[in-house]
C-alpha cells in the first residue's frame, strides 16, 4: 500500500503528469468547440464521442490518483477548495445524459471542463482568489453605484421621458440605457437626440447644453471613479493573496531549511558518536 502511495505521489508530481492533465484540457475544449459546428458534430460523432469519453476517464483516474496519494486521510483532498472544483466538475460529466430529461442542460455544463486550466496555473488561481477575496469590499462600490444609476435615472425619467421615450419613458428604460452610457458605446448618438432634438438637417443647432453635462457627469462619476474604485479594490485583494502566498512559500522554505539544519547537525552528531567509539575502541 505504501509502495502506491508513493508511486501515486510521484505521479501527481510530476511536471510530464501535469502538463498531460493541461493538454487534456486544451483538447476538451477544442472538442467542445468542434460540437458547435452542427455538420462536424454529426459527421465526426463517434470520434468525438470516444474522445470526449477518453478525457472524462483520464481525469478520473486523475482525481483517483490524487486521492491515493493522501493514504489513510483520503479526506485531505477535499480539503482544499479548488480539488473540490475539480471533482464536481468531473462528477458532473459522469451524470448519464441519455436517459435524463434535463440533456440540453448537462451538456452545456461540459464545458466547466474547461475552467479546470484555472487549477494548473497558480497566476489564475491567484487571480481567482484575489475576486473572491474582494466580493465583500464591492459590495459597497455596487451599492455606490446602484444609488448612482437610481438618482440618474429618475432624473433621466423626469428630463427626457417625454422627448425621448425609448430611451427614458420609464425607469427600467432609463437604468438599461444609463448601463449602455456606462459601456460607452453609443451614448453620443443618444446624448445627440436631446441636444440636437430629432431633427437631423444641414442647420443643426443646439437645443440645450443641459444633455451634455448630464451625460458627461454621469460617465465621469461612473465609468471614471466608480469602476477605478473595482480595479482598485481587485488590485488590493491580488497584492494581498500575494503577500499571503509569499509568507507560506517563506514559512515553508524556512521549515525546510530548519529540517535540513537539524538533519545536518544529527548526521555531525553520528559521525563525532562514531568517532569516539572509534578513539575508545583503539585505547583498550
Amino acid at each position: 500500500m505504501s509502495q502506491l502511495i508513493e508511486i501515486a505521489n510521484k505521479i501527481k508530481n510530476s511536471r510530464l503528469f501535469n502538463n498531460f492533465i493541461l493538454s487534456l484540457i486544451l483538447l476538451s475544449a477544442v472538442v467542445i468547440g468542434l460540437e458547435t459546428y452542427p455538420s462536424l458534430a454529426k459527421k465526426y460523432y463517434d470520434v468525438l464521442s470516444l474522445i470526449d469519453r477518453l478525457i472524462i476517464a483520464l481525469f478520473t483516474i486523475e482525481i483517483a490518483l490524487k486521492i491515493i496519494s493522501y493514504g489513510k486521510k483520503p479526506w485531505v483532498y477535499f480539503a482544499d477548495s479548488w480539488n473540490v472544483f475539480d471533482f464536481i466538475i468531473v462528477a458532473i460529466c459522469l451524470i448519464p445524459l441519455n436517459d435524463t430529461h434535463y440533456f440540453a442542460v448537462f451538456r452545456m455544463l461540459r464545458i466547466l471542463r474547461v475552467l479546470r486550466m484555472i487549477t494548473v496555473f497558480p497566476k489564475l488561481k491567484l487571480i481567482i482568489s484575489a475576486l473572491l477575496r474582494s466580493i465583500p469590499s464591492m459590495g459597497y462600490v455596487i451599492m455606490l453605484i446602484g444609488l448612482l444609476f437610481y438618482v440618474y435615472a429618475i432624473v433621466g425619467v423626469f428630463v427626457f421621458g417625454a422627448t425621448d421615450p425609448m430611451h427614458f419613458g420609464d425607469l427600467h428604460h432609463a437604468f438599461v440605457t444609463l448601463f449602455k452610457v456606462l459601456t460607452l458605446e453609443g451614448w453620443t448618438d443618444i446624448m445627440n437626440v436631446h441636444i440636437f432634438g430629432e431633427s437631423v438637417n444641414e442647420n443643426i443647432q443646439i437645443i440645450s447644453l443641459w444633455p451634455f453635462f448630464y451625460f458627461a457627469s454621469f460617465i465621469l462619476i461612473g465609468a471614471m471613479i466608480i469602476l477605478n474604485l473595482f480595479i482598485g479594490v481587485i488590485m488590493n485583494s491580488m497584492e494581498e493573496s500575494q503577500k499571503e502566498l509569499s509568507q507560506e512559500l517563506n514559512e515553508i522554505k524556512y521549515k525546510d531549511k530548519d529540517t535540513d539544519e537539524l538533519y545536518k547537525h544529527i548526521i555531525t552528531r553520528l559521525d563525532d558518536l562514531n568517532d569516539e567509539i572509534k578513539s575508545l575502541k583503539r585505547n583498550r
